[in-house]
């Protein structure tokens, strides 16, 4: 291609790089003072192919609705004759992957999460404008010259509620750093995103992806059953507490990780470095200067002098085992943590018990054997029962009560939620919880025979939908007290709405607030709700309000998602300023899954001539 062709009014200036779908150039826009920017075509014999053509032009789609420091921009896409071409903001730096092969090695704890942070921040604002990057990777990671990095190639990317571009049960992305529910063939959600860049953090730690090394069949394999080597204390400044949070992020189970993009990155301690993230990178030079490691190691503060005061590596791996272990604990319902000390008392004292010393190995050995089995099926368990445990139709909970105020005071009402009824995993119908017809699948006979008398969440929700709020409580409130995050919403609404029970303010407050801190999303936006209608301790905190409305918004909760774009639109004065393009794009993600009032609240900021 000759350097002085144009493409519109973009004069091509130099190739940038060639793949299997098209070509990159650096242009110049000779209508803007000869900006730069870069233009990426889609391959001549591509264009006469359906599916190429429309991966492309879904790509456009995506990066249209993302507009993020952290992502590269979309100026316009072109066609002429018939070639598809997209002209993007161009980026000067280096891809992630070349700056780990040039550098021959991992980069320090620091780089390593001013790096993430930013991209944790790109993707958690795709997800709230409903865009599923499904390829997080370091060759699609772009550092800029002046350490900003740039989510690059939403190729494969999925908006949400649009139409499916592969076929079920086909696995599209790429194998290294793909989540074990995409490896069979599920398109993935915002937790897949959050898996991969868990696997990109490991990687520019340790050096290495987690299942590095492996050949396909093998990979799928260690994706699927297989724990990642520990990161502690084999890699200087990582502390148990980091690869703690870095493992759940990396459990086969997409229930099993954080909620959110944005809960990983506080909890890996990457958030509290956005404001200096850019000045940490400071560029791809600085990370491949082999001297940063060393740097960035002795900064880690804290973290680190707590690993060299160790006496021994072999304490270091036993605290980040044991953290392990105790957060996988404290996941399990009550009834099977109970279990689980059984096992384990029984294991101490079954030698007593029954006279196993060192000259009946194999007795012992049989018997660990045993525990070691029940322990597994309890595991197992535990899995299908946090399947069943998703967001109820809380509809069936008669009627919330009404605001105090005008329409920046929200009112609470019964049809604040989503038309159509959510199915839990397990083939129950949130509403009636009937047993489920496919085979293989358990019943809540089943699982109430394995849990025992116990009642369980799904006893919960039978009462609730059969408006036995005294049964209800009575179920729900040990539930709550064990710490099951539903069970606290519930028992929160029911105090809230007065059912079977005078409204008690304060107790709705306290159980919905801790249901909020445990990251359930529809219990974060009543509890902004409580604040802005003044329901809550202390009174009204449109402050607080806020907070707990982004929080919402964030994991597409379409109640924050509403009342947070009502802020934007209204302004809050030391708070939020009045921002009416964001709060339209707030908008049309709750009017997107169907939330009272926010269709018209859209139709009107349009006609305002605002948005």
């Amino acid at each position: 291609m000759s350097d002085q062709r144009m493409i519109g009014h973009y004069r091509i200036v130099e190739l940038l790089g060639s793949g299997a779908m098209g070509k990159v150039y650096a242009a110049a826009d000779t209508f803007i003072d000869g900006r730069e920017v870069a233009i990426k075509s889609l391959r001549a014999e591509l264009t006469q192919d359906p599916e190429f053509v429309g991966r492309f032009k879904a790509e456009a789609q995506s990066l249209a609705r993302l507009n993020h420091p952290n992502i590269t921009m979309l100026h316009s896409l072109l066609r002429e004759g018939g070639e598809f071409f997209m002209v993007m903001e161009l980026v000067r730096g280096r891809a992630l992957d070349d700056v780990l092969r040039e550098r021959g090695g991992p980069l320090g704890v620091k780089e390593s999460l001013a790096i993430v942070a930013q991209a944790a921040d790109g993707v958690a604002y795709a997800h709230q404008m409903g865009v599923i990057h499904r390829d997080i990777k370091p060759s699609n990671l772009m550092i800029g010259n002046d350490g900003r990095v740039k989510i690059m190639d939403f190729g494969i990317a999925r908006v949400q509620g649009g139409v499916r571009m592969t076929r079920a049960g086909t696995a599209i992305g790429t194998p290294l750093y793909m989540a074990p529910e995409q490896r069979r063939g599920s398109e993935g959600d915002e937790r897949s995103d959050l898996y991969s860049l868990a696997v990109v953090l490991y990687e520019i730690l340790s050096g290495a992806p987690p299942f590095a090394g492996l050949d396909e069949v093998e990979l799928l394999q260690a994706q699927i059953g297989k724990n990642p080597p520990p990161l502690a204390p084999r890699v200087a400044g990582v502390t148990p507490e980091l690869e703690a949070a870095i493992m759940k992020a990396l459990a086969k189970r997409p229930e099993q990780r954080y909620p959110s993009i944005r809960a990983f990155s506080d909890a890996i301690g990457a958030t509290a470095l956005r404001v200096d993230a850019t000045a940490i990178v400071e560029s791809p030079a600085h990370l491949l200067d082999r001297t940063t490691q060393t740097a960035s190691a002795g900064s880690a503060g804290s973290a680190s002098a707590a690993f060299s005061s160790l006496p021994s590596a072999a304490l270091a791996v036993a605290k980040s085992r044991s953290t392990s272990l105790v957060r996988r604990f404290k996941s399990l319902h009550p009834a099977l943590q109970g279990v689980s000390v059984a096992i384990l008392a029984f294991a101490a004292v079954a030698p007593l018990l029954f006279g196993g010393g060192d000259s009946d190995g194999g007795t012992k050995k049989r018997e660990i054997d045993r525990i070691e089995r029940d322990r597994r099926a309890t595991t197992e368990l535990d899995g299908d029962r946090r399947q069943t445990t998703k967001t109820l139709d809380y509809g069936q909970i008669a009627e919330i009560k009404p605001a105090r105020g005008e329409i920046d005071r929200p009112a609470l009402s019964a049809n604040d939620t989503p038309a159509a009824k959510p199915k839990c995993n397990d083939g129950f119908s949130i509403a009636d919880c009937q047993p489920s017809t496919v085979p293989g699948q358990k019943t809540a006979a089943v699982e109430k025979a394995a849990l025992g008398s116990s009642p369980t969440i799904a006893d919960l929700r039978r009462a609730v939908k059969d408006k036995e709020f005294d049964r209800a409580s009575s179920i729900g409130e040990p539930l709550a007290e064990a710490g099951d995050r539903e069970a606290q919403y519930i028992i929160g609404m029911i105090s809230l709405k007065g059912q079977g029970r005078p409204q008690h303010l304060p107790t709705a407050f306290k159980w919905i607030r801790k249901a909020a801190e445990k990251e359930f999303p529809e219990a974060q936006a009543l509890l902004g709700n409580m604040f802005q209608n003044g329901d809550a301790d202390g009174g009204e905190n449109v402050t607080e309000a806020v907070r707990w409305y982004m929080k919402a918004a964030e994991q597409n909760n379409p109640r924050g998602q509403f009342w947070l774009g009502r802020a934007y639109e209204k302004g809050v004065p030391n708070v939020l300023k009045r921002d009416a393009k964001k709060a339209g794009d707030l908008y049309r993600l709750a009017k997107a899954q169907d939330f009272p009032g926010a269709a018209e609240a859209l139709e009107a900021l349009r006609k305002s001539g605002k948005y």
